[in-house]
């Protein structure tokens, strides 16, 4: 007997994961039940008639002050009888159910002018239900014309998969979508499980006939499900969409290229001056000797600054090399002379986030584009403020 009892206690867990497997694989096939009410007043129920599903409840209740009951009209069933009551029955096949209030009706009667009522049962049907429970963009401002992400979650709370179905993305004016409003692209979903949760992430293009402007984002899935009312949703904060990028203040930064990190940018924007001034700290184009020392770091750290006019969103700068000079010593520096006989930089960003310098310093023959990005995004607020400042006079 001992030996039999340590078996069975050994093969519990085993019975327990084949119940646990057992009941997720027939978990997405129990529909939702459902609870249904039904008024009773002074010689009548409302409503009067219903129809359900195997599996849910009706549940009868007496508010009027009358004495009455709920009574089956085959005998299967009766609720007290009481000036105040609440009587509850699920329903668990398929049939036909006739019912009464034996203090003032009959069974058999006609339940448009007697107090009889009527429940139908009819076989359990499982549902889907998928929700947009989220979707995000990056926020602050955006060209008309460029690649936006757009990440949305899709959660199925319903008792069936949702199989195929489409989710569209729109660009709005207000946070309401609808299929009226500027689409953007279409996203397939193969299928989300009964209980399930998707996280979808696709790019999409801004349209380029756009005006400068906010606009919301929104999904909105096509599927017929049970219930229509979350099947949209729109990021909570607008974008700023604009046409034509313009330098402002909220871009003063210190910007880099990733690949080419320990090298960088500091730019300084003057909108009452029109001016932007760069100082690119850089290298040498070729490495100091083996053995080459400094006295204050390293012998191939070079710097280079330019300043141009704004001429919106880029600014043709002339290079200016500096040297000669000493640490902290007030000893004249040679710069070149005339402006510009090194080279020129051209500045231009696309956005508030990210640039590019295109660079001619014909005096090393070197020529080539750097992609900049902000080291830090502190100042990136103040950016979309004030672009959308200077677009819409909001």
């Amino acid at each position: 007997m001992k030996l039999l009892a340590s078996n069975a206690g050994a093969f519990r867990p085993i019975i327990f994961k084949f119940f646990c497997t057992l009941l997720a694989i027939t978990a997405p096939a129990i529909a939702l039940a459902t609870t249904y009410d039904v008024t009773v007043g002074n010689n009548f129920f409302t409503p009067n008639d219903l129809t359900i599903e195997v599996g849910d409840t009706v549940r009868w209740t007496n508010n009027a002050g009358g004495l009455h009951d709920v009574t089956a009209d085959n005998g299967n069933f009766q609720g007290p009888t009481s000036s105040s009551f609440t009587y509850s029955r699920t329903f668990n096949s398929i049939e036909e159910i006739l019912y009464h209030c034996s203090v003032h009706s009959s069974p058999g009667q006609n339940r448009s002018t007697f107090m009889n009522g009527r429940v139908t049962v009819v076989e359990a049907t499982v549902s889907t239900d998928v929700a947009v429970e989220s979707i995000s963009v990056a926020g602050g401002t955006h060209e008309a014309g460029e690649d936006i992400p757009i990440n949305v979650s899709l959660a199925n709370t319903g008792a069936a998969n949702s199989g195929t179905f489409n989710i569209d993305f729109y660009l709005s004016t207000d946070a309401n979508i609808s299929d009226g409003d500027t689409f953007i692209g279409t996203e397939s979903i193969s299928d989300i499980a009964a209980g399930s949760t998707i996280d979808v992430e696709e790019n999409f293009n801004l349209p380029a006939a756009l005006t400068d402007g906010d606009y919301f984002i929104g999904g909105l899935i096509g599927l017929d499900d049970t219930d229509s009312s979350n099947n949209s949703k729109a990021i909570e904060t607008p974008i700023f969409v604009f046409t034509d990028f313009i330098m402002n203040a909220g871009l003063n930064d210190a910007w880099y290229f990733p690949d080419t990190d320990g090298q960088g940018f500091f730019i300084t924007i003057f909108p009452n001056l029109n001016v932007v001034s760069l100082a690119w700290f850089t290298y040498d184009t070729e490495l100091p000797p083996v053995g080459a020392v400094a006295n204050l770091g390293d012998p191939g750290h070079r710097w280079i600054t330019a300043a141009g006019a704004i001429d919106g969103d880029e600014s043709e700068m002339n290079v200016v090399i500096t040297s000669g000079g000493l640490f902290d010593d007030p000893g004249e520096v040679q710069r070149t002379e005339p402006a510009g006989a090194d080279g020129t930089l051209t500045l231009k960003f696309n956005n508030c986030h990210s640039g590019r310098v295109e660079y001619d310093i014909s005096s090393i023959a070197a020529t080539g584009t750097v992609p900049i990005q902000r080291v830090a995004n502190d100042n990136s607020v103040l950016c979309d403020a004030l672009l959308r400042e200077a677009l819409s006079g909001q």
